[in-house]
């Protein structure tokens, strides 16, 4: 990945990484943990005021995100709240302590979570390890039962479910990983006091994407079709005509000048007056790029290993991916598998897929670039991209993006980016927003919507 673009990128720590930052900077600029702690609360309640309704609980831990949730008690007051306290254990850091001797009579204390309609959830911050105890599960089943959960930090053992988390300080990883990702909700960021400039130059090998980070660049107003690139689609069959026409629609709307659809099906040549039609053969020199796999079937691994010994820049999606392991791709391919997909090339791999763990989907996302030699765009509704050394994560959170075709979308804009002459991880970084942005784009105009109209805001955002 090109690091010209990192100095506009949100840096994503490990909650090992967050620690180790948060103390060294608490040392270097000799920071008041207390002042901190105040600076944290202050923040998480202006964040997340609008959302505070009915009967408010906070729920404490013993470390300093209790104390996080214990500096809240005195601004909901102030603000007119009446909230109520449960501490989870009667233990606690000095900090913690000296707060819960501070709000002594000051404030209702509880057992249980059950029945509140808004709940602060300070249990466990980012230094949390090991299986949450029996207290603590339930603890967290009766407040996952509740209408409005506010995690501060992240959500406690990554078992509360909650509607939004404030992450302090920096991004956690935690809260991008594909499969805990929900339990995060809304994420909002506070910094309640470190050097702003430190933390966006953490050493990080993780970064957060928006949509100011795309590069794609502008079309000439002399651009013509055969200038604009020529995309080669390999892929239907009788059975599956419609993928390798949104691919080749969505590289249409992405820019593309020309399109060739290389397929035994006669169907898909019959149906398609706006492409090239070409049956299967080795020659892959005409084209600029190449994607291959949409709606494929069987496949026909010849014809991607003459893809591969061509030297075009590839997109493998979809069927094609059942052949990867067979080959490796010299740095000119991106491979773009969704959950399930991606679970079956790791197990084909024995190598551990790494999902609801984020230190571990990095390693083996990393490992799948290596033995690969590709960039991999593992899709969900967190996207992580990787060229095998940093990886990128796009938050699009779009349920009404998870609609069929959607990927044969993705495939057909990333395809484009190739075939105008974007290197694969850049190819994927701007495919990747440039769907997203789509898929933003579609839903407020339709709501929810098939991979047609997304088509069409494709070239809305393009």
């Amino acid at each position: 990945m090109k690091r010209l673009y990192y100095h506009s990128m949100q840096p994503i720590l490990s909650l090992t990484s967050a620690s180790d930052l948060d103390h060294a900077l608490i040392r270097e600029y000799g920071l008041q943990e207390s002042l901190l702690i105040e600076n944290a609360a202050k923040g998480a309640f202006m964040l997340t005021r609008d959302m505070i309704h009915g009967k408010v609980l906070v729920a404490a831990g013993p470390g300093n995100n209790g104390s996080d949730g214990l500096a809240m008690i005195p601004l909901l007051q102030e603000a007119g709240y009446s909230p109520d306290l449960l501490l989870l254990y009667d233990k606690g850091n000095e900090e913690n302590i000296r707060r819960r001797d501070a709000l002594r009579g000051k404030v209702r204390l509880v057992d249980s979570a059950e029945g509140y309609d808004t709940v602060y959830d300070a249990l466990f911050g980012f230094s949390f390890h090991g299986e949450a105890d029996e207290r603590t599960l339930s603890v967290i089943e009766a407040i996952n039962t509740c209408r409005t959960v506010i995690s501060l930090d992240v959500p406690s053992a990554s078992l509360v479910r909650a509607t939004a988390t404030v992450a302090f300080m920096a991004m956690k990883d935690v809260l991008y990983e594909p499969m805990l990702r929900p339990y995060a909700g809304k994420i909002l960021l506070h910094n309640p006091g470190f050097p702003e400039k430190r933390l966006q130059e953490a050493a990080s090998d993780m970064h957060l994407l928006s949509d100011d980070d795309s590069s794609i660049p502008p079309v000439s107003s002399w651009a013509y079709k055969n200038s604009r690139g020529h995309l080669c689609i390999v892929g239907g069959s009788d059975r599956y005509t419609g993928a390798p026409r949104l691919s080749a629609r969505a590289a249409f709307f992405s820019g593309a000048g020309l399109v060739t659809v290389m397929t035994d099906s006669e169907r898909v040549r019959d149906e398609n007056p706006s492409l090239i039609i070409s049956r299967p053969c080795d020659d892959f020199s005409p084209y600029g790029a190449a994607v291959i796999g949409p709606g494929w079937g069987d496949g026909d691994d010849s014809i991607l290993a003459a893809a591969i010994r061509s030297g075009k820049n590839l997109v493998i999606d979809a069927d094609a991916l059942k052949l990867v392991l067979r080959h490796k791709f010299c740095h000119h391919a991106v491979l773009t598998p969704h959950i399930g997909e991606y679970k079956h090339l790791m197990e084909s791999l024995s190598i551990p897929d790494g999902l609801g763990n984020p230190q571990s989907l990095a390693s083996s996302l990393r490992k799948l670039a290596e033995r690969t030699e590709s960039v991999i765009v593992l899709k969900s509704s967190v996207v992580w991209i990787t060229d095998g050394k940093e990886i990128l994560v796009y938050d699009g959170s779009n349920p009404s993006l998870g609609v069929a075709g959607s990927g044969d979308v993705l495939a057909g804009i990333i395809g484009a980016l190739l075939a105008a002459g974007e290197i694969p991880s850049d190819a994927a970084r701007d495919g990747v927003i440039l769907h997203q942005k789509a898929g933003r784009k579609a839903h407020e105009e339709y709501g929810f919507y098939s991979a047609e109209e997304l088509i069409l805001s494709v070239g809305r955002c393009r």
